[in-house]
């Protein structure tokens, strides 16, 4: 098995046991939320994060699929405004966008859209994307079998039968390939849905919840003996992964996600989801309700639009689509995630040479200081720091699960990646901002622990500047130590310098395997910022 798998499934491992010790989220002692208030907080977060960050038409960002669940809540998202755009224009140019290059659209997404443009009453719209849709189907699914194509086709079929369209479509295919893809192999994973073959086959509880539902839309009665037979070993490895504190979770999952899908497929199949329940009495709805909620108003480990956009699902299973909400949720201050304060009064920063450049990232919510009430200039900052300050600048399109599944797959360390930093890393690698380092079997590592060097720094500033900026020339290196630069990042070092990103010290070196401080990363970042254009 190569190491990337092997590394695959030890992220896997890693990360149950990070939910079962409870490392995920603090413990809480504060009394249980209601349903309809952790409704409410899910619809203020997307509303948060569309007119802070405008439409994402993905499942991390506030685009059709979003704009669906919360027309079900009775949500005016109509008037929610980013600029001078609206949620729901934003939704008909994404919709109009994708039909016009739906050949490259999977198939899920194309399902999204139309969803949200039957909430819309965008009927042509709709017409015509189901009309792509059907078309689309082959036995194989509605995608070109690839290996992750099952993650697009289950979906697909799920939504399609929550609409009630299923009857439009071939539902022998669809059948036969939801049964076809069901684990039948003795072990663990018997009765999941996931992708791969024999001993690299991986689970996934997302996949799994949705080909239940799909099978109940396509058998509502319950009358096919094989479909009930796979639905009933679908929900006994359901269950299987459910944890002590009432979660659910398999694999490298957000344990959130897995356990708004779990309640919304026991609700869809007449089964109480707090019938359900871990070693310590706890149900999937007491996780939710005490759990899943992070200080800063954010839910699960990712804290991102999916999560929200799944909590407000399980919600509306749990209480139904409910009387109309308020159109705006009162905005709420949003604290910076990671117990980390937002002042930017520092008692370690009076007077320092880069307090302006820490002041203003603070601002920006690039960096953070600590609880204590200190920045910490002089602490060195690691690759993972880097990479979710990079991440915060540049603000890339949102991480997918696809993202995190190249992540697994390309990184000989990726099991060692934190949670709070694993959507960081995935993106910097995706955007390429950030790289790994050639291991002897031709794997990569990522190394996050480690502290980055100015070099290293450079490097990362000159990629950025080349992929944002044209016209770019190395400048001429001056440094008294310039022979100490490695030839690989000469010509990075020559970019970030001739665009005034990183310079030298007083002495006139450059001192390139020094460690960077948090000091002068925030330097470096706001200066990079400055000429790329995305300085507030």
């Amino acid at each position: 098995m190569s190491a990337r798998k092997t590394g695959f499934k030890e992220l896997a491992v890693a990360l149950v046991a990070l939910c079962c010790l409870g490392l995920f989220f603090p413990v809480r002692e504060a009394a249980a939320a209601t349903v309809r208030e952790i409704r409410e907080k899910a619809i203020a977060f997307l509303y948060r994060e569309f007119t802070q960050k405008g439409p994402g038409n993905a499942e991390a960002g506030v685009g059709s699929y979003a704009f669906y669940l919360l027309k079900k809540a009775g949500v005016d998202a109509g008037s929610w405004k980013h600029g001078e755009r609206s949620l729901e224009e934003a939704v008909r140019e994404a919709i109009r966008r994708d039909l016009a290059g739906a050949e490259k659209v999977r198939a899920k997404y194309l399902v999204y859209d139309l969803l949200a443009a039957r909430a819309l009453g965008e009927e042509d719209l709709a017409g015509l994307l189901l009309e792509v849709l059907k078309k689309r189907q082959a036995p194989h699914g509605l995608e070109d079998p690839d290996p992750l194509s099952v993650y697009s086709n289950i979906p697909s079929y799920e939504l399609l039968g929550r609409a009630g369209l299923l009857d439009g479509f071939n539902k022998k295919w669809a059948k036969e390939y939801l049964l076809e893809r069901q684990c039948r192999y003795e072990g663990p994973a018997c009765g999941s849905w996931g992708s791969g073959e024999g001993r690299d086959y991986y689970p996934d509880f997302m996949a799994t919840a949705q080909a239940v539902r799909a099978l109940h839309y396509l058998d509502p009665q319950g009358q096919d003996a094989e479909i009930r037979e796979a639905i009933q070993r679908g929900l006994e490895w359901m269950k299987r992964q459910q944890r002590p504190d009432g979660c659910f979770m398999s694999g490298m999952d957000d344990p959130v996600i897995d356990t708004a899908e779990a309640v919304v497929t026991l609700k869809l199949l007449g089964i109480d989801p707090a019938s359900w329940k871990g070693s310590q009495g706890k149900s999937a709805v007491d996780y939710l309700l005490n759990s899943a909620l992070n200080p800063d108003g954010s839910f699960g480990a990712c804290g991102n639009a999916m999560d929200a956009a799944w909590v407000l699902a399980a919600c509306l299973a749990l209480e139904g689509e409910g009387e109309a909400l308020p159109a705006q949720p009162v905005p709420q201050e949003r604290p910076v995630r990671e117990g980390l304060v937002r002042e930017v009064a520092f008692c370690d920063l009076k007077g320092h040479w880069a307090e302006k450049a820490v002041c203003r990232l603070v601002q920006m919510q690039v960096i953070s200081g600590y609880p204590d009430g200190s920045f910490k200039p002089e602490r060195e900052v690691s690759r993972y720091e880097l990479a979710a300050m990079l991440v915060r600048l540049l603000k890339p399109e949102p991480v997918t699960r696809h993202d995190l599944f190249i992540l697994s797959q390309r990184l000989e360390d990726a099991p060692d990646v934190p949670p709070w930093a694993m959507e960081a890393v995935a993106a910097a690698l995706r955007e390429e901002f950030m790289t790994g380092y050639p291991q002897p079997d031709g794997a990569l590592a990522f190394k996050g622990e480690e502290a980055v060097s100015r070099v290293e720094l450079a490097a990362v500033a000159a990629r950025i500047i080349k992929a944002k900026c044209e016209g770019v020339v190395p400048g001429d290196l001056d440094f008294a130590d310039t022979h100490e630069i490695p030839a690989w990042a000469r010509e990075a070092v020559g970019v970030a310098y001739a665009r005034g990103v990183v310079g030298g010290y007083p002495d006139g070196t450059f001192q390139p395997s020094k460690k960077v401080t948090r000091a002068e990363a925030a330097a470096v970042l706001l200066r990079l910022a400055e000429a790329i254009g995305v300085a507030k």
